[in-house]
């Protein structure tokens, strides 16, 4: 009996070190990732989604999500080779519609191989109309109508870039500028006025939308700006029919589980997880050894 408690103890610990050791190396620090659950992740965004039932997408899928389907892409990096361009065409002009969150240039691959005349500009938007006395903090209003501003009067987002083309659906207000010298203040040639934030353009039977600020997605974004409508504006991209998130190209998803942990990991704290779990070990087996 003393035996077999002795080695069931042992295997507990076992089985306890292996949890801990596969819950670190879920989850990551990295900026924008699924799997970070800090400020600066976007775990609480992918959360909803996956709560809502929402199914991860990729190219080799976009032909299967139908005419209603709606596809997720944040800051996307890779340019599609021309089948994917070709898919993306199609799913687009069949009744798809296409969100695109990214303040990188690179985004506009993608805007381009959908045939979007939207496009990104990486200009250092700033204005007086700011959360926490930051400029770069920027106070967007709407600027049209659509189902994704359903309820929302103003956004708070974070270091966004501008947007060209389509029709504006959020604009920050007249006493915005692009910092060119990127020194915080509206100087020399710069000139105060109003800038497109959030554009949407129709295609065939579908519809391509771009915001370009993926900051708004950080789990930070909710919580800190609650006089804000950036909760609201969550719940309108979340409760999308047949929604659907891109796991190929998007920024969240560029590396996961273990090896995107290893990556981003400090050698430190490896250091004190094994310690533990180290001490924990020789503790279960010492008191096994005792008892058998």
């Amino acid at each position: 009996m003393k035996q077999k408690t002795g080695t069931f103890l042992v295997v507990a610990a076992v089985v306890l070190a292996g949890i801990v050791t596969l819950s670190y190396c879920g989850s990551t620090d990295g900026e924008l990732s699924r799997f970070n659950g800090g400020w600066n992740g976007t775990s609480a965004f992918y959360d909803q989604m996956e709560r809502a039932g929402h199914s991860p997408i990729s190219y080799d899928t976009f032909s299967q999500t139908g005419n209603a389907g709606t596809i997720i892409l944040v800051e996307p990096s890779r340019v599609p080779e021309e089948t994917d361009a070709a898919l993306i065409r199609t799913f687009v002009r069949d009744g798809g519609t296409l969100v695109v969150i990214a303040k990188n240039e690179s985004a506009n691959a993608i805007l381009n191989a959908a045939g979007s005349t939207i496009r990104i500009d990486e200009s250092v938007l700033s204005s007086i109309d700011m959360e926490y006395a930051d400029p770069r903090m920027v106070i967007a209003y709407p600027a049209g109508n659509h189902t994704l501003l359903d309820g929302i009067e103003s956004i708070a987002l974070n270091q966004p870039s501008t947007v060209t083309g389509g029709v504006p659906l959020l604009k920050s207000s007249v006493i915005s500028w692009i910092d060119t010298n990127n020194n915080g203040r509206a100087d020399g040639a710069e000139t105060f006025g109003k800038q497109t934030v959030m554009a949407h353009e129709y295609l065939g039977e579908g519809e391509v939308i771009v915001l370009s600020d993926s900051g708004i997605l950080l789990n930070s974004m909710d919580v800190a700006v609650s006089e804000r409508d950036n909760e609201r504006l969550r719940k309108n991209l979340v409760q999308g029919v047949d929604t659907g998130y891109d796991t190929a190209v998007s920024e969240p998803f560029a590396t996961e589980g273990i090896l995107q942990a290893m990556t981003g990991a400090k050698s430190t704290t490896i250091i004190k997880i094994i310690a533990i779990l180290l001490i924990t070990g020789i503790i279960c087996a010492a008191y096994a050894r005792k008892i058998l």
